[in-house]
């Protein structure tokens, strides 16, 4: 198995959340992504992610982006 990226997937993931991330490879492999506007702590949303893949990064920002919009008040736990 190979850890090279599709060419463009980089781009589709600037393209998705650009405006609010900003994603790029880390110095020692991976990839992290930085708000880019901090929020606080509350809420559970995160400020900063690292994962090892573009495929990890692309579904911890589409679960991201899942809370932002969740209504006030509402959890995910059952």
């Amino acid at each position: 198995m190979t850890d090279a990226v599709a060419p463009g997937e980089m781009a589709v993931l600037i393209a998705r959340y650009g405006r609010q991330w900003l994603i790029s490879e880390a110095a020692g492999g991976g990839y992290y992504a930085v708000r880019r506007h901090g929020l606080s702590e509350e809420g559970g949303l995160s400020n900063v992610m690292c994962t090892a893949t573009l495929g990890e990064m692309a579904r911890r920002l589409a679960a991201e982006r899942k809370r932002e919009n969740r209504p006030l008040g509402r959890s995910f736990a059952g």
